[in-house]
């Protein structure tokens, strides 16, 4: 995460009232809480001892900003994450086929595995991926700026791609998202609607 896009996800996140302290002690900034949410998410094998002591703060208040920093980025998420308008996704498909030559296509679909240092207590066992690590299937559908659109994440790591795809929002709903002829790219193809 860059300076700039950090500073723009800190003056997000600050409108939310997870943050507002409501006892008399104040809470630290929202910077602190979302860089320990960074140290602890963002590093491979970093764990929350790790940001407690790069942070110089108890054990338990890394999960505690934590904590805040996912709810907040879960309510804001729909309104950051969108399909955008008819005129946003004909720009899309016109830009995607000047580039590719493939018609129709709204939007490109990957999927990826977020490493977790620890197994999960409850159902562990369905966590551990094909690489053989406890992980969460994350999958995004950007367009072509390369904006997230679309994201269904939180899946244990041994769902697979094509599982998660059929269980998500976008599928279920996909004839109020792709009206005609309209496709994904997919890693493992197209996907025509």
């Amino acid at each position: 995460v860059g300076r700039a896009t950090f500073d723009r996800l800190v003056q997000i996140l600050e409108q939310n009232s997870i943050f507002k302290s409501s006892g008399r002690k104040p809470q630290r900034p929202v910077c602190y809480q979302l860089g320990c949410f960074l140290i602890r998410y963002g590093t491979r094998g970093a764990d929350p001892l790790q940001a407690a002591h790069k942070l110089g703060i108890g054990f338990g208040t890394v999960f505690l900003y934590c904590r805040r920093v996912v709810r907040a980025l879960r309510e804001i998420g729909m309104q950051v994450i969108t399909w955008g308008d008819e005129d946003r996704r004909n720009e899309t498909t016109r830009r995607v086929m000047n580039w590719s030559g493939i018609p129709d296509c709204v939007g490109m679909l990957d999927g990826s595995l977020i490493r977790l240092t620890e197994m999960p207590e409850c159902n562990g066992l369905t966590f551990i991926c094909r690489k053989k690590y406890p992980a969460i299937n994350v999958q995004a559908v950007v367009d072509h700026e390369k904006r997230f659109i679309a994201i269904e994440l939180g899946w244990p790591g041994s769902v697979s791609d094509v599982t998660m795809w059929k269980k998500s929002h976008i599928w279920q709903h996909r004839l109020e998202y792709f009206p005609g002829n309209t496709l994904l790219l997919a890693d493992k193809g197209i996907i025509v609607f």
